[in-house]
């Protein structure tokens, strides 16, 4: 919620005071609102008991030197009478342009006094204050001195600003804004009343026309190729220019494209099929089992060979052999299951003794 508190020392004040300064202490949430940047303007109404009567008159703040409060001077009111009035203060960003009113509810209010020199019967004015009135008329007339010229001022520059459209029931509004990037221009932006919603009027819809004449159908002139209508030629052709003849050099030729199909089919047809392969698979797994029975019949021949457990071969070998005899005679010499190993070795005996 958005508070305006006036400083008690100055919520009164006599007209013609133009040097009094009003201070208020605008906060937000009671929090202090961010000045920079933006314009801060006094609103000010006649106070009818705590409500807001017709709006009077506008004056800029100013900000105080403790960067919280915002001053009000009264030389800034000269214009206004004795009585009490009701004080908003509105704070509209400098670049968004959107208004803070101070405060959410109710009003501020200061009360200008009538001084010594109001008259409140003018009918009956005394010759002391006529006098006195006389006086310092003459005063000041005596007083006055005509100055230098004084140089001329800048003509200030008005803009166009935003017109809000308000309610029917609304006061009109009036904002004169300085540019911050020049102060002699002003921007100005109203606030206008919309009038009230006047009644619908009646529908009117004229009798119906009569039919219009058919129209002529363009045909296209055989002798000029043009599109005619009626007798009246347009002079635009109905059939484009030729269009000119490509350049098939950019393009595949026949030939070229039929040679790398053939290449292709070729490599196609000569490529090994799953079936082939498999072929070849089943006749490896063939030769592999046979191999495999193979061996496996050569093992069972070695281990089913008999030999003899009394008298080991090797007496063979220890008898005596002839130079003529090449000793791997007797060593190759099959024993049978029948004839015990001693004959052999006898037999090679008698060989060599011979």
């Amino acid at each position: 919620m958005r508070t305006l508190v006036l400083n008690d020392d100055w919520g009164n004040w006599k007209f013609g005071d133009t040097d009094a300064v009003m201070t208020f202490t605008p906060k937000t949430d009671d929090k202090t609102p961010s000045y920079d940047g933006n314009v801060l303007t006094f609103k000010i109404a006649q106070a009818n008991g705590l409500k807001s009567g017709d709006y009077v008159a506008s004056a800029p703040g100013h900000v105080a030197t403790n960067s919280q409060d915002v001053e009000l001077d009264t030389s800034d009111l000269a214009q206004l009478e004795p009585d009490t009035y009701a004080v908003e203060l509105w704070i509209t960003n400098g670049v968004t342009k959107k208004t803070q009113v101070y405060p959410s509810e109710s009003y501020c209010f200061f009360t200008i006094d009538q001084n010594t020199m109001g008259v409140t019967d003018i009918s009956n004015i005394s010759n002391k204050t006529l006098q006195a009135v006389y006086a310092d008329l003459l005063q000041k007339v005596n007083a006055f001195k005509q100055g230098a010229a004084g140089k001329d001022g800048v003509t200030p520059k008005l803009i166009a600003g935003n017109i809000t459209k308000l309610a029917p029931d609304a006061q009109p509004t009036f904002l004169l804004t300085p540019l911050p990037n020049d102060p002699n221009t002003y921007r100005i932006d109203l606030g206008l009343p919309s009038g009230p919603k006047g009644d619908k009027g009646d529908s009117v819809k004229g009798e119906k026309g009569d039919p219009g004449e058919d129209g002529v159908t363009p045909h296209i002139d055989k002798a000029t190729g043009d599109w005619f209508v009626g007798s009246l030629d347009t002079m635009v052709k109905a059939q484009g220019p030729a269009g000119e003849v490509p350049d098939m050099s950019q393009f595949v030729k026949v030939d070229a494209l039929n040679q790398q199909l053939t290449t292709i089919n070729t490599a196609i047809k000569s490529r090994v099929t799953s079936d082939q392969l498999q072929a070849v698979a089943d006749a490896n797994a063939q030769t592999l089992s046979k191999l495999n029975s193979l061996i496996d019949s050569l093992s069972s021949s070695s281990d089913s060979t008999p030999t003899s457990s009394s008298q080991p071969t090797s007496t063979s070998a220890s008898a005596p052999t002839s130079a003529s005899q090449p000793p791997s005679a007797s060593t190759s010499t099959p024993t049978s299951a029948s004839q015990p190993a001693s004959a052999s070795a006898s037999t090679s005996t008698s060989q060599a003794n011979g």
